[in-house]
């Protein structure tokens, strides 16, 4: 395993991921805005956004995450 591949800093590996699940079921700016929350530099969610080729591979453990659903302001 290189350099670029190795996770040092697993709290904000999982705040990506957690980022990206967001992505995946919302959109770019609520994952933007939960990962900047979670303190994760611009460059790096610039690149997971940007650039979906050159993300690593989440762990076992960030595979399994819950359901994310779409809340309504009437819900609230």
């Amino acid at each position: 395993m290189n350099e670029r591949q190795r996770r040092s800093d697993a709290v904000t590996a999982n705040a990506v991921a957690r980022g990206l699940n967001i992505l995946d079921v919302r959109n770019a700016v609520l994952a933007r805005r939960y990962m900047r929350h979670k303190g994760v530099s611009d460059a790096v969610i610039a690149r997971v956004i940007g650039q979906p080729d050159a993300r690593r591979r989440e762990s076992s453990e960030q595979s399994v995450s819950e359901a994310i659903t779409p809340t309504h302001s009437e819900d609230r």
